[in-house]
């Protein structure tokens, strides 16, 4: 016990030292997306968005993405229809940042709007109606941050849950997507700890 008391002194010195505080960044980010999702309405897409990484603890953002989809055949009772879907997606990101080495990972998830677009025409004819829906929908996922080069590239996967449209022709309306972001950051402030 004598030791212990001995040393207090010491103990209290070195505890109140004063340390380095390393600042925490914070960025808004702007940039562009490229994605692909296997269903039908999603394909091949690109998109704008928009964040702001806060003290690099958590990142809000915007998001809008425009999915070229395919045409499939569909079969009516007396003649055969190509059908073309499309969605737009419209979201709002929130994700928790967490650091790994000189990367980032950030487990999140959107939430938004997605408006389906369906084309049905007979082949050869063009197409001949067109009909909208609008779902809301939401998409935990799973991205990594990476700085390159004054950049910032964010690959991400996505599970895409939307509601089911109303459109004349059945269309897949979940799966998953995956996405690259490149942005630009914008430093706003360093926050000390």
């Amino acid at each position: 016990m004598t030791g212990l008391l001995r040393n207090a002194p010491l103990v209290a010195a070195l505890i109140c030292l004063p340390s380095t505080a390393y600042p925490q960044l914070g960025e808004v980010q702007l940039g562009s997306i490229v994605s692909y999702g296997p269903a039908a309405p999603y394909g091949i897409g690109a998109g704008l968005v928009l964040g702001v990484a806060a003290g690099r603890l958590a990142y809000v953002g915007l998001r809008w993405t425009y999915q070229t989809g395919s045409t499939e055949p569909a079969t009516p009772p007396t003649t055969s229809v190509d059908v073309r879907n499309r969605v737009q997606v419209f979201g709002a990101d929130l994700g928790l940042l967490f650091p790994a080495g000189a990367l980032e990972v950030v487990p999140g998830g959107t939430l938004g709007v997605a408006r389906f677009a369906q084309r049905a025409g007979v082949p050869g004819a063009g197409f001949t109606t067109s009909d909208h829906a609008m779902e809301f929908f939401g998409a935990p996922s799973l991205s990594v941050q990476a700085h390159v080069a004054g950049l910032v590239l964010i690959p991400e996967i996505q599970y895409q849950w939307a509601g089911s449209p109303d459109l004349p022709w059945p269309v897949s309306h979940r799966g998953p997507v995956a996405s690259l972001r490149v942005v630009v950051p914008f430093e706003v402030d360093r926050i000390r700890y």
